[in-house]
């Protein structure tokens, strides 16, 4: 009995402790920062911008004027983000004739800081009231998101009036990620990055497109599915056959799901190619 009670407090004490350093390193598991500074080529289409934030921190982003009648993308990125990876995507937004303020996160290429889930969603409202402040209207901001990057831009469309909320490969929740990750963990316990989309979603009141890969091997294709289910009435979900995580946008997410949606809201807008498009 003395040998059996003293593995079970070993096992108990190994189980503390590894609960103890999940908590205590979880940063490490969420975020990926690349530091390296994303430059500009020379010649290119767009601008850089610098916002400082009300706790003190200067983030990255790059910028595009929309053409007349079209929207401007807010983007957040996700947790391995880094604004030069991203040209593709950008170059189907400047094809279209819409706006752009691609933003990156504190401890990201280019940003001043450490990543946490309150810092992004202060980097997620400070890009928000940049646009506001430069003038634009809510209506014509459209927040886009993917996949870390759906959390802060679901709770700033739940805050803010907007045009439009588009969720890329999104999450219920990163703590049902880390949950189903150790289901023998009690992983609220102490767990500061949770992102609770499933909290904000009900509270958008802007039209809501979520587009998902069936083949997701990073975020399940069900986890948007509940988070879809939690909408308000009218959200549109649009499942790719075949798609993974980070292969939307090469399978047509803009020609397929997200120009055809916007078009709706926006019909003044071509999302054709437009030699009227410009660089603040």
């Amino acid at each position: 009995m003395r040998i059996l009670r003293w593995v079970l407090l070993v096992l108990v004490g190994l189980y503390v402790l590894i609960e103890v350093a999940a908590c205590s390193f979880q940063e490490r598991f969420i975020y990926f920062p690349d530091p390296t500074l994303a430059a500009l080529p020379e010649g290119s289409p767009y601008g850089e911008l610098h916002i400082e934030t009300p706790d003190g921190e200067t983030l990255l982003a790059w910028t595009l004027d929309a053409a007349p009648g079209c929207p401007t993308m807010l983007f957040f990125h996700g947790n391995g983000g880094h604004l030069e990876r991203d040209p593709w995507r950008y170059e189907r937004l400047r094809e279209a004739g819409v706006g752009m303020l691609a933003l990156s996160w504190r401890g990201y290429a280019g940003s001043t800081g450490t990543p946490s889930q309150d810092g992004l969603y202060t980097d997620a409202q400070a890009a928000y009231d940049t646009l506001i402040a430069s003038g634009l209207a809510p209506d014509n901001i459209v927040v886009h998101g993917f996949s870390l990057g759906t959390g802060p831009a679901t709770k700033v469309a739940a805050e803010n009036p907007v045009g439009a909320l588009v969720l890329e490969a999104p999450y219920y929740s990163i703590l049902r990620i880390a949950q189903r990750k150790a289901p023998i963990f009690p992983v609220g316990l102490g767990f500061r990055n949770g992102f609770r989309s499933d909290r904000y979603i009900g509270d958008v009141t802007a039209s809501i497109l979520i587009a998902h890969g069936s083949a997701d091997s990073v975020i399940p294709v069900g986890d948007s599915a509940d988070l879809a289910a939690l909408a308000p009435e009218g959200v549109t979900r649009i499942v790719f056959e075949g798609s993974e995580h980070a292969t939307l946008v090469r399978d047509g997410l803009y020609e397929e799901a997200v120009w055809p949606f916007l078009s709706a809201i926006y019909p003044d807008c071509s999302f054709a190619p437009s030699d009227e498009v410009s660089t603040p």
